[in-house]
């Protein structure tokens, strides 16, 4: 990545505009995401990925169940010697 340099002017309602090539090949989209991060008096702007599709959260009880079926197959996997 070629290193980049500028100065922007802070907008009205502290908005700023990330100059073309510095977003250049970084992965920003428009309406897009960004993640920005405070660091030793430094502000970094990131894009962030997301996922194509919606992804299910789980509660703790069925991931606690899921857990324990996890070790019931695994012991009788081992029990059956087809996993050791």
């Amino acid at each position: 990545m070629i290193p980049f340099e500028d100065i922007i002017k802070i907008q009205p309602k502290w908005l700023i505009t990330i100059p073309k090539k510095a977003r250049q090949g970084m992965g920003f989209e428009e309406n897009g995401l960004a993640r920005l991060k405070k660091e030793r008096g430094r502000i970094y702007i990131e894009p962030v990925r997301t996922l194509p599709y919606p992804v299910r959260t789980y509660t703790k009880e069925e991931l606690e169940e899921f857990i324990r079926f996890d070790e019931e197959q695994g012991r009788e996997l081992r029990r059956l010697k087809i996993i050791t």
